[in-house]
């Protein structure tokens, strides 16, 4: 999988650009504030709909304008395909091959990108949504299906929470309940299995990283008490145990919207134990892992892009990870110093040498 052009107008910085790449990728340069990480985003934004920065589409238009457009052809495959996306005040639409797509998750099914980006370090310190929100994402890439459980899911937990505000009956509780644990249970046998996958793949490339010096383990942290490998019976009856808890404090305590994983270095919890260098090695890994499985499953490399997200490894670290990757996916490495990727000899696109932004 690879992206061949791309033309952006009025996104971010950038007010008319077209780029066309190389099979291997680039190496995007510039000074702060240049547009290299905006680059990033225009490219992404055909994989996931939307900006790994912000939510909002209005904050994507260039300033003083009233909308954005992108436009880019892939190779998926072995096929060209054409991307075009533009957002205005008032609506947003996607084509692909001039179609418009119904739901912005249909481009799960096509494009496969995985972005490293320094917040990743987040994955391994900050707190349980940004691990939630990585297995969802990675999950999401892996299987179609788990798009719309989770999408069923929200659903769900929006109304049962809109019940506890209710003068509600047993009777509607058990019927939202029902529904909650289901397809819940669901969602959690899915994050289990990736993980059964994921983690020896994770304990596999951070060796690699590391040069056998740590060794890492991955366990599912739930939010409500397991004992005999029946998740729905035991998340039932936690569910009955804290009704009144609910009830007052008008929301669902306990679900996969709770839950977490621990990230364990020689069983010490990775949070509170590593360095900032073992962690961003971790979340380097992880991203790594992510993008494993993806060809593993979907038999087609998925385009990997790097917000200079390795310049606080040591050399050590940062050779075996060019070893690990090289010429093996389309790469963008977003840098403001070219010494620190020079290894990976990619061609290089300087944006301070270019008009038209």
């Amino acid at each position: 999988m690879l992206i061949s052009s791309l033309l952006i107008k009025n996104f971010r910085n950038y007010s008319d650009f077209k780029l066309k790449f190389d099979p291997e990728g680039a190496l995007i340069l510039g000074e702060n504030g240049a547009g290299k990480t905006n680059l990033l985003e225009s490219i992404s934004y055909f994989a996931f709909g939307k900006s790994f920065q912000t939510s909002s589409d209005l904050e994507l238009i260039n300033f003083s304008k009233a909308f954005f457009r992108i436009e880019a052809e892939f190779e998926i495959k072995n096929k060209i395909h054409k991307f075009e996306a533009a957002s205005d005040k008032k609506k947003k639409i996607i084509k692909i091959n001039n179609f418009n797509i119904a739901r912005i998750s249909e481009l799960y099914k096509y494009l496969k990108v995985v972005y490293f980006s320094p917040n990743d370090i987040e994955i391994v310190a900050g707190s349980p949504v940004y691990r939630r929100n990585f297995l969802d994402q990675a999950i999401s890439q892996y299987s179609f299906e788990y798009i719309e459980l989770l999408r069923n899911y929200k659903r769900i937990l929006k109304q049962r929470n809109a019940l506890f505000k209710t003068d509600y009956t047993s009777k509607e509780k058990r019927v939202w309940d029902e529904q909650f644990i289901r397809v819940g249970v669901k969602i959690i046998k899915f994050r289990l299995e990736y993980l059964n996958n994921f983690s020896p793949l994770l304990k596999k490339s951070y060796e690699e990283i590391s040069g056998n010096r740590e060794k890492l383990s991955i366990e599912y942290k739930y939010s409500f008490p397991t004992q005999n490998d029946d998740i729905y019976n035991d998340l039932l009856e936690h569910v009955i145990r804290i009704e009144e808890q609910e009830k007052h404090q008008e929301r669902s305590l306990t679900g996969p919207h709770l839950d977490d994983i621990d990230i364990f270095m020689d069983t010490h919890p990775a949070r509170s134990f590593s360095s900032q260098g073992q962690k961003r090695s971790i979340a380097i890994a992880i991203r790594l892992v992510q993008s494993e499985l993806i060809e593993e499953k979907d038999t087609d490399t998925p385009i990997l892009m790097f917000d200079d997200v390795l310049a606080d490894l040591d050399k050590m670290r940062t050779e075996r990870i060019i070893e690990i990757l090289k010429g093996k996916h389309q790469i963008f490495i977003a840098t403001p110093n070219i010494s620190n990727y020079s290894s990976f000899g990619l061609p290089e696109i300087d944006l301070s040498n270019i008009n038209g932004k």
